[in-house]
Protein backbone atom coordinates (compact mmCIF):
# COMPACT_ATOMS: atom_id res chain seq x y z
CA UNK A 1 0.00 0.00 0.00
CA UNK A 2 1.50 3.53 -0.74
CA UNK A 3 0.64 6.16 0.68
CA UNK A 4 1.76 10.59 0.29
CA UNK A 5 2.41 11.97 3.19
CA UNK A 6 3.32 15.87 3.62
CA UNK A 7 5.09 16.66 6.98
CA UNK A 8 4.88 20.64 8.30
CA UNK A 9 4.22 22.88 4.87
CA UNK A 10 4.87 20.81 1.35
CA UNK A 11 7.65 17.99 2.41
CA UNK A 12 6.56 15.11 0.16
CA UNK A 13 7.17 11.40 0.63
CA UNK A 14 6.49 8.21 -0.36
CA UNK A 15 4.88 5.98 2.47
CA UNK A 16 5.67 2.26 2.18
CA UNK A 17 5.40 1.18 6.13
CA UNK A 18 1.80 -0.50 5.48
CA UNK A 19 3.42 -2.53 2.49
CA UNK A 20 3.36 -6.51 3.26
CA UNK A 21 5.62 -6.51 0.06
CA UNK A 22 9.47 -6.50 0.80
CA UNK A 23 11.02 -3.02 -0.49
CA UNK A 24 12.68 -4.71 -3.29
CA UNK A 25 9.35 -6.30 -4.86
CA UNK A 26 7.30 -2.63 -3.53
CA UNK A 27 9.69 -0.75 -6.01
CA UNK A 28 11.22 -2.66 -8.33
CA UNK A 29 10.26 -5.14 -11.24
CA UNK A 30 12.17 -8.65 -11.69
CA UNK A 31 14.14 -8.86 -14.55
CA UNK A 32 16.29 -11.82 -13.71
CA UNK A 33 16.03 -14.29 -11.38
CA UNK A 34 18.83 -17.56 -11.60
CA UNK A 35 21.19 -19.64 -9.48
CA UNK A 36 24.52 -20.98 -9.85
CA UNK A 37 26.73 -22.76 -8.13
CA UNK A 38 25.11 -22.79 -4.89
CA UNK A 39 23.80 -19.03 -4.93
CA UNK A 40 20.63 -17.52 -5.81
CA UNK A 41 20.62 -13.84 -7.99
CA UNK A 42 17.50 -11.75 -7.69
CA UNK A 43 17.60 -8.65 -10.32
CA UNK A 44 15.88 -5.17 -10.32
CA UNK A 45 15.15 -2.11 -11.91
CA UNK A 46 13.57 0.41 -10.58
CA UNK A 47 9.88 1.12 -11.01
CA UNK A 48 9.69 4.56 -12.72
CA UNK A 49 7.45 6.02 -10.73
CA UNK A 50 9.67 5.78 -7.79
CA UNK A 51 13.45 6.51 -9.01
CA UNK A 52 15.91 4.75 -11.25
CA UNK A 53 18.45 2.16 -10.45
CA UNK A 54 18.72 -1.28 -9.48
CA UNK A 55 18.62 -3.94 -6.48
CA UNK A 56 20.70 -7.09 -6.49
CA UNK A 57 19.50 -10.04 -3.97
CA UNK A 58 21.84 -12.59 -3.33
CA UNK A 59 20.68 -15.95 -1.40
CA UNK A 60 23.03 -18.37 -0.70
CA UNK A 61 22.02 -21.04 2.19
CA UNK A 62 21.51 -18.78 5.07
CA UNK A 63 23.24 -15.57 3.87
CA UNK A 64 21.45 -12.74 2.25
CA UNK A 65 23.23 -10.21 0.53
CA UNK A 66 21.17 -6.89 -0.66
CA UNK A 67 23.28 -4.89 -3.07
CA UNK A 68 21.21 -1.14 -3.76
CA UNK A 69 22.11 1.41 -6.50
CA UNK A 70 19.76 3.82 -6.90
CA UNK A 71 18.11 7.34 -6.72
CA UNK A 72 14.58 8.16 -5.36
CA UNK A 73 12.88 11.16 -6.82
CA UNK A 74 11.59 11.55 -3.30
CA UNK A 75 11.93 10.09 0.17
CA UNK A 76 10.83 6.76 0.81
CA UNK A 77 9.43 5.48 4.28
CA UNK A 78 9.52 1.87 4.53
CA UNK A 79 9.37 -0.79 7.43
CA UNK A 80 11.87 -3.63 6.98
CA UNK A 81 10.66 -6.82 7.40
CA UNK A 82 12.44 -9.06 10.61
CA UNK A 83 10.54 -11.95 11.71
CA UNK A 84 13.41 -14.01 13.15
CA UNK A 85 16.63 -13.20 15.56
CA UNK A 86 19.34 -11.97 12.82
CA UNK A 87 22.98 -10.23 12.64
CA UNK A 88 22.25 -7.13 10.14
CA UNK A 89 25.52 -5.51 8.40
CA UNK A 90 25.08 -2.28 6.84
CA UNK A 91 27.32 -0.47 4.29
CA UNK A 92 26.20 2.93 3.38
CA UNK A 93 29.16 3.90 0.61
CA UNK A 94 26.62 7.28 -0.95
CA UNK A 95 23.52 8.25 0.48
CA UNK A 96 21.54 9.84 3.14
CA UNK A 97 19.10 7.09 5.76
CA UNK A 98 17.62 7.65 8.71
CA UNK A 99 16.46 4.95 10.86
CA UNK A 100 13.33 5.84 13.50
CA UNK A 101 13.53 3.29 16.27
CA UNK A 102 11.11 4.66 18.23
CA UNK A 103 9.64 8.76 18.47
CA UNK A 104 12.35 9.54 20.13
CA UNK A 105 15.37 7.71 19.09
CA UNK A 106 16.82 7.36 15.58
CA UNK A 107 19.80 6.74 14.07
CA UNK A 108 21.60 9.25 11.13
CA UNK A 109 23.23 7.06 8.49
CA UNK A 110 25.10 8.32 5.75
CA UNK A 111 28.13 8.47 3.36
CA UNK A 112 30.92 5.90 4.42
CA UNK A 113 29.01 4.73 7.23
CA UNK A 114 28.28 1.38 8.80
CA UNK A 115 26.47 -0.64 11.53
CA UNK A 116 26.56 -4.58 12.42
CA UNK A 117 23.82 -4.82 15.01
CA UNK A 118 21.61 -8.53 16.68
CA UNK A 119 18.13 -7.53 15.84
CA UNK A 120 15.57 -9.72 17.39
CA UNK A 121 12.69 -7.58 16.55
CA UNK A 122 11.95 -4.34 15.26
CA UNK A 123 8.88 -1.84 15.38
CA UNK A 124 10.77 0.83 14.06
CA UNK A 125 11.11 2.49 10.05
CA UNK A 126 13.58 3.77 7.84
CA UNK A 127 13.77 6.41 5.70
CA UNK A 128 16.10 6.55 2.64
CA UNK A 129 16.24 10.34 1.09
CA UNK A 130 15.56 10.88 -1.87
CA UNK A 131 16.98 13.10 -5.01
CA UNK A 132 20.78 11.94 -4.09
CA UNK A 133 22.58 8.63 -5.37
CA UNK A 134 22.50 5.86 -2.71
CA UNK A 135 24.60 2.95 -2.64
CA UNK A 136 24.02 0.17 0.18
CA UNK A 137 25.55 -3.37 0.59
CA UNK A 138 23.03 -4.54 3.38
CA UNK A 139 24.36 -8.25 4.65
CA UNK A 140 21.70 -10.60 7.11
CA UNK A 141 22.77 -14.06 8.52
CA UNK A 142 20.50 -15.81 11.16
CA UNK A 143 21.86 -16.20 14.59
CA UNK A 144 22.32 -19.62 14.38
CA UNK A 145 24.86 -18.84 11.52
CA UNK A 146 26.73 -17.09 14.35
CA UNK A 147 26.37 -20.19 16.68
CA UNK A 148 27.53 -22.62 14.29
CA UNK A 149 30.66 -20.56 13.31
CA UNK A 150 31.91 -20.01 16.84
CA UNK A 151 31.49 -15.72 16.57
CA UNK A 152 29.16 -15.83 19.36
CA UNK A 153 30.95 -17.73 22.25
CA UNK A 154 33.45 -14.58 23.44
CA UNK A 155 31.43 -11.43 21.76
CA UNK A 156 28.83 -9.27 22.66
CA UNK A 157 27.09 -8.13 19.38
CA UNK A 158 25.89 -4.56 19.37
CA UNK A 159 21.85 -3.81 19.42
CA UNK A 160 20.39 -1.11 17.51
CA UNK A 161 19.81 0.86 20.72
CA UNK A 162 23.23 0.55 21.62
CA UNK A 163 25.46 4.16 21.49
CA UNK A 164 28.78 4.06 19.64
CA UNK A 165 26.47 1.86 16.68
CA UNK A 166 27.76 4.11 13.68
CA UNK A 167 31.27 3.65 12.72
CA UNK A 168 32.98 4.65 9.64
CA UNK A 169 33.78 2.43 6.59
CA UNK A 170 37.34 1.70 6.52
CA UNK A 171 39.45 1.01 3.41
CA UNK A 172 40.25 -2.39 4.35
CA UNK A 173 36.50 -2.82 4.50
CA UNK A 174 35.80 -1.09 1.49
CA UNK A 175 37.86 -3.06 -0.27
CA UNK A 176 35.93 -6.27 0.53
CA UNK A 177 32.68 -4.32 -0.47
CA UNK A 178 33.74 -3.17 -3.47
CA UNK A 179 34.62 -6.68 -4.74
CA UNK A 180 31.56 -8.51 -3.55
CA UNK A 181 29.78 -5.67 -5.92
CA UNK A 182 31.92 -6.51 -8.55
CA UNK A 183 30.67 -9.80 -8.06
CA UNK A 184 27.14 -9.11 -9.17
CA UNK A 185 26.93 -11.26 -11.85
CA UNK A 186 25.63 -14.46 -10.36
CA UNK A 187 28.32 -16.35 -13.24
CA UNK A 188 31.18 -14.82 -11.14
CA UNK A 189 29.66 -15.62 -8.00
CA UNK A 190 30.01 -18.56 -6.05
CA UNK A 191 28.35 -19.51 -2.17
CA UNK A 192 32.05 -20.34 -1.15
CA UNK A 193 33.29 -17.25 -1.92
CA UNK A 194 30.47 -14.79 -1.03
CA UNK A 195 30.49 -16.94 2.71
CA UNK A 196 34.40 -16.07 3.38
CA UNK A 197 33.99 -12.55 1.90
CA UNK A 198 31.13 -12.49 5.17
CA UNK A 199 33.33 -13.74 7.15
CA UNK A 200 35.85 -11.28 6.43
CA UNK A 201 33.23 -8.47 7.06
CA UNK A 202 31.76 -9.68 10.34
CA UNK A 203 35.44 -10.13 11.82
CA UNK A 204 36.46 -6.76 10.78
CA UNK A 205 33.60 -5.18 12.22
CA UNK A 206 34.08 -7.03 15.32
CA UNK A 207 37.42 -5.78 15.78
CA UNK A 208 36.50 -2.32 14.84
CA UNK A 209 33.78 -1.80 17.43
CA UNK A 210 36.74 -3.37 19.80
CA UNK A 211 38.85 -0.10 18.64
CA UNK A 212 36.24 1.59 19.25
CA UNK A 213 35.64 0.70 22.74
CA UNK A 214 39.12 1.71 23.89
CA UNK A 215 39.59 4.71 21.96
CA UNK A 216 36.51 6.08 20.33
CA UNK A 217 36.54 7.20 16.89
CA UNK A 218 36.00 10.96 16.10
CA UNK A 219 33.08 11.09 14.40
CA UNK A 220 32.58 13.55 11.08
CA UNK A 221 30.91 16.75 12.66
CA UNK A 222 30.08 17.83 9.09
CA UNK A 223 27.72 15.21 8.60
CA UNK A 224 25.03 16.76 7.53
CA UNK A 225 21.44 14.99 8.75
CA UNK A 226 23.38 15.22 12.13
CA UNK A 227 23.46 19.24 12.07
CA UNK A 228 19.68 19.55 10.74
CA UNK A 229 18.54 17.46 13.35
CA UNK A 230 20.32 19.82 16.10
CA UNK A 231 19.17 22.33 14.64
CA UNK A 232 15.71 21.28 14.62
CA UNK A 233 16.39 20.39 18.37
CA UNK A 234 18.17 24.26 18.59
CA UNK A 235 14.86 25.83 17.34
CA UNK A 236 12.38 23.54 19.55
CA UNK A 237 14.73 24.75 22.74
CA UNK A 238 15.08 27.90 21.94
CA UNK A 239 11.25 28.66 20.92
CA UNK A 240 11.01 31.75 23.26
CA UNK A 241 13.98 33.21 20.79
CA UNK A 242 13.87 35.08 17.84
CA UNK A 243 16.49 33.05 16.16
CA UNK A 244 18.30 34.65 12.45
CA UNK A 245 19.37 32.26 10.03
CA UNK A 246 22.79 33.73 10.50
CA UNK A 247 22.56 32.62 14.27
CA UNK A 248 21.55 29.55 13.33
CA UNK A 249 24.53 29.15 11.08
CA UNK A 250 27.26 30.20 13.16
CA UNK A 251 25.74 27.62 15.59
CA UNK A 252 26.59 24.63 13.63
CA UNK A 253 29.40 26.15 11.51
CA UNK A 254 27.79 26.54 7.95
CA UNK A 255 26.50 29.71 6.53
CA UNK A 256 22.81 30.99 6.89
CA UNK A 257 21.95 30.37 2.78
CA UNK A 258 23.73 27.05 2.71
CA UNK A 259 22.37 25.65 5.80
CA UNK A 260 18.65 26.45 4.78
CA UNK A 261 19.51 25.20 1.44
CA UNK A 262 20.06 21.95 2.72
CA UNK A 263 16.97 22.09 4.98
CA UNK A 264 14.82 22.17 1.97
CA UNK A 265 16.61 19.32 0.25
CA UNK A 266 16.17 16.89 3.04
CA UNK A 267 12.83 18.14 4.75
CA UNK A 268 10.94 20.19 2.07
CA UNK A 269 10.79 23.52 3.96
CA UNK A 270 12.51 26.45 4.79
CA UNK A 271 13.93 26.76 8.02
CA UNK A 272 11.93 30.03 8.49
CA UNK A 273 8.59 28.16 8.09
CA UNK A 274 9.67 25.04 10.44
CA UNK A 275 10.58 27.90 12.65
CA UNK A 276 6.79 29.79 12.10
CA UNK A 277 5.04 26.47 12.69
CA UNK A 278 6.78 25.07 15.47
CA UNK A 279 6.08 28.72 17.31
CA UNK A 280 2.37 28.86 16.54
CA UNK A 281 2.14 25.18 17.62
CA UNK A 282 3.30 26.47 20.75
CA UNK A 283 1.26 29.77 20.74
CA UNK A 284 -2.24 27.48 20.36
CA UNK A 285 -0.99 25.15 23.78
CA UNK A 286 -0.34 28.14 25.36
CA UNK A 287 -3.56 29.71 24.09
CA UNK A 288 -5.93 26.55 24.59
CA UNK A 289 -4.23 25.51 28.07
CA UNK A 290 -3.27 29.19 29.90
CA UNK A 291 -4.75 32.31 30.72
CA UNK A 292 -1.89 34.24 30.03
CA UNK A 293 -2.92 37.63 27.55
CA UNK A 294 -1.77 37.46 23.94
CA UNK A 295 1.39 40.00 24.33
CA UNK A 296 2.81 37.54 27.54
CA UNK A 297 2.39 34.43 24.63
CA UNK A 298 4.13 36.49 22.29
CA UNK A 299 7.10 36.84 24.18
CA UNK A 300 7.19 33.24 24.92
CA UNK A 301 7.55 32.54 21.06
CA UNK A 302 10.08 35.06 20.43
CA UNK A 303 8.17 37.86 19.19
CA UNK A 304 8.94 41.27 20.51
CA UNK A 305 5.35 42.70 20.48
CA UNK A 306 1.55 41.21 20.36
CA UNK A 307 1.00 43.12 16.83
CA UNK A 308 3.63 41.61 14.83
CA UNK A 309 2.90 38.21 16.56
CA UNK A 310 -1.14 38.26 15.90
CA UNK A 311 -0.61 39.45 12.37
CA UNK A 312 1.81 36.33 12.58
CA UNK A 313 -0.97 34.00 13.70
CA UNK A 314 -3.39 34.84 11.54
CA UNK A 315 -1.61 34.23 8.79
CA UNK A 316 -0.57 30.59 9.69
CA UNK A 317 -3.99 29.93 11.19
CA UNK A 318 -6.22 32.33 9.30
CA UNK A 319 -7.76 33.75 12.73
CA UNK A 320 -5.80 36.10 15.32
CA UNK A 321 -5.12 34.28 18.85
CA UNK A 322 -8.06 36.42 20.37
CA UNK A 323 -10.59 34.62 17.72
CA UNK A 324 -8.90 31.15 18.32
CA UNK A 325 -9.39 31.50 21.80
CA UNK A 326 -13.21 32.05 21.47
CA UNK A 327 -13.25 29.66 19.48
CA UNK A 328 -12.17 27.16 22.00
Amino acid sequence: MIKKRRNCNNEEVCDLRLSVKCLRDEIGVEINNYSSKGVSLQQYHLLPKFGNGTINYFISEDIEITLSRFQLHKDLLYKPEIAKEILQICFLITGEKIIYIDDIQQIFYENRASYMASIDHFSGYSRILGKKQFKEIRVVVPKTFLINHGFINDYDFKKLTDEKLILPITEELLSILLSIEKKDSVEKANRLYLRAKVFELIALQMELYKKNEVSPTKTNQTKILNILYDVKQFIKTNIHKNITLTDLGDEVGITGPALNKEFIRVFGYSIHDYTTTEKMDQAKLLLENSQKMVYQIAEEVGYKNATHFTAAFKKKTGTTPKQYKKQL
